[in-house]
């Protein structure tokens, strides 16, 4: 990752979701204890069991947050853009970072140290009640995950994830439909919805072959998210 550089203002941190509500003058001290980092894909942006001395928040591009197993294997946990935080519980709770998180493309985060986070939760009630919010939304996606693991065959899974990523990155393309550009590997995928390799590659071959699902490398278009959302419920 590039050094740190002093950051400067622009509004781009009214488009950070736990600073919703301050005032331009709020935002500026922000400003004031705030540092750039500059990020390349592929690059740990902080590692699991590491220390939290560092709130991170996604200024541009896009990471994943990726939990090592002791066997060494990693499962992604979610993928996070612009404006959101990576670890604001960690530096809360105390305890070491619980997961990596990895650059899925080129980018920018925002570094706040730990004193000057806290130090803004226990001043600003604004932005502890965002931080609140924001977890609260993050534990109730969380136990739909669990949830679907065990309600829904694995189609289903992959049909709710791959239609949410598409309504939360996708961008409106040509005529193949919605455009997902993440990157995302086919054991990516695997991880985020608790399956084999294998059985994603057959179950990308059957949407395919059912033209709920088209790619191109690691472009996937999807013509029809809403008909994608209805397998899952099927």
């Amino acid at each position: 990752m590039a050094q740190g550089v002093k950051m400067t203002y622009a509004g781009r941190l009214c488009r950070v979701a736990i600073f919703r509500g301050l005032t331009e003058a709020q935002l500026l001290r922000v400003e004031d204890v705030a540092f750039e980092e500059e990020f390349q894909k592929g690059d740990y942006i902080f590692r699991q069991g590491e220390p939290v001395e560092w709130l991170h928040i996604v200024l541009r591009g896009r990471v994943k947050l990726l939990r090592h197993a002791p066997t060494g294997a990693a499962t992604i946990i979610e993928i996070y853009s612009v404006g959101d935080d990576l670890d604001a519980a960690a530096l809360i709770e105390g305890g070491p970072c619980p997961a990596s998180a990895r650059a899925l493309s080129d980018g920018v985060v925002m570094k706040i140290s730990a004193q000057n986070f806290k130090k803004m939760l226990a001043e600003w009630p604004v932005v502890a009640n965002n931080v609140m919010q924001e977890l609260g939304a993050r534990y109730r996606e969380l136990m739909e995950n669990l949830s679907s693991l065990a309600v829904y065959n694995v189609e289903s899974r992959f049909c709710k994830v791959m239609a949410n990523l598409a309504k939360r990155f996708g961008i409106v393309g040509d005529c193949r439909g919605v455009i997902l550009d993440l990157a995302l590997t086919r054991q990516d995928l695997a991880d985020i919805t608790g399956t084999t390799l294998e059985t994603t590659i057959r179950t990308l071959n059957r949407l395919r072959g059912n033209g709920l699902i088209l790619w191109e490398g690691k472009r996937f278009f999807i013509p029809d998210v809403k008909a994608l959302e209805s397998l899952t419920a099927a």
